[in-house]
């Protein structure tokens, strides 16, 4: 039987959730024997065995003390080469990621790449730049999560086409959650320059009637538009750090997620909107529009017309019982074809097995 690692030293839940899901549905349906390695906290539920390597690691992606802590990486390694792995699957960008690839044998690495032109403003830009530089060098094969930026990728970084694979997002997935019919709108996520609160905070105002809820962690450079968010009647806002069961509820307890980005790559809170059943209103920006099937799963809106954006989600609202029940179930039916872990076993294994 094949042997593949998958690895995350990433803090992100949605990492996380995306490796951990993975490993589960190799076990129950998978020729492959698939192992985990990722940090010893993680935020999201895991099913522990002797597979499940978790280490005390950097924080992603800089660099820090436990950087240079060469005995756990040398450990980390050793453990590898004694496992005599088929193939490595990086999951998220991380400094150990490049001496793990370089030290591991012969193996074939794959590495992902969420963010093929990293977002400007976001204070890790330049450091996403050297690693993305970095294991296009090392990596065998480059996956992203988008068609959009294939090309991109392959000029950017001077890649060979044969090298950069196309392999669609994917979550585990609950049952179907039925609407709740809040009356409220979420914007959930850490609030950074490319997320677009500056239009939010314009929608906000051109939508009294319709209540937020404005959740995520703040990056000190949006601090000042947070801060005239929060004076808004119709925001609730938490800048709080959200637990898992937190983010549950936030999602069940509205009734449309808004994604008014100012620029993505493809977006994971749309993923999310899909597990609990709530459709989306986003800018087309990146490659979003390949997540949202206008007028069934969401609508999207021509990027910075915030006007036009206020326009679609006041029609939202106001859809009648009937009409929004019918978009919610197929925003889960599309979610969960699209992106539910049972379903891209198959997709994987296939990207894992390809010469």
């Amino acid at each position: 039987m094949k042997k593949v690692l998958l690895v995350t030293f990433s803090d992100n839940a949605d990492h996380q959730d995306t490796l951990f899901g993975m490993y589960e549905e190799m076990k129950k349906q998978s020729t492959w024997d698939a192992y985990l390695l990722c940090i010893k906290t993680p935020k999201v539920e895991l099913q522990m065995s002797d597979h499940t390597w978790l280490v005390d690691c950097p924080d992603r992606p800089g660099i820090t003390k436990k950087t240079f802590d060469l005995l756990m990486l040398f450990s980390i390694v050793r453990h590898i080469q004694k496992e005599r792995f088929d193939a490595i699957y990086f999951e998220s960008l991380h400094t150990w990621n490049l001496p793990i690839m370089m030290m591991s044998g012969k193996v074939k690495i794959f590495q992902v790449i969420h963010e093929v032109i990293p977002h400007e403003g976001d204070s890790q830009v330049k450091m996403i730049n050297l690693m993305n530089k970095a294991v296009v060098k090392f990596a065998d094969t480059i996956v992203l999560r988008n068609k959009k930026y294939i090309q991109t990728m392959i000029d950017r970084y001077d890649i060979s086409p044969d090298r950069v694979k196309y392999l669609e997002l994917w979550r585990r997935y609950p049952e179907y959650i039925a609407p709740v019919h809040s009356g409220r709108v979420l914007f959930f996520g850490r609030i950074n320059p490319y997320k677009g609160v500056d239009n939010l905070l314009e929608i906000v105002r051109l939508c009294p009637e319709i209540q937020f809820n404005v959740i995520g962690r703040v990056d000190p450079q949006m601090q000042d538009v947070v801060d005239q968010l929060a004076k808004e009647m119709n925001v609730k806002l938490n800048n709080d750090y959200v637990t898992d069961e937190e983010m549950r509820k936030a999602f069940i307890n509205c009734d449309w997620v808004i994604v008014p980005y100012n620029s993505a790559s493809q977006s994971g809170i749309i993923i999310d909107a899909y597990k609990y059943s709530r459709p989306v209103i986003a800018f087309v920006v990146g490659a979003i529009s390949e997540q949202v099937d206008n007028h069934k799963s969401g609508y999207l809106v021509r990027a910075g017309d915030n006007k036009k954006f206020a326009d679609i989600l006041k029609k939202a609202m106001n859809l009648n019982i009937d009409e929004y029940n019918a978009m919610s179930r197929y925003a889960y039916q599309y979610g969960s074809k699209k992106y539910a872990t049972p379903g891209a076993v198959e997709r994987f294994v296939k990207l894992l097995e390809e010469k």
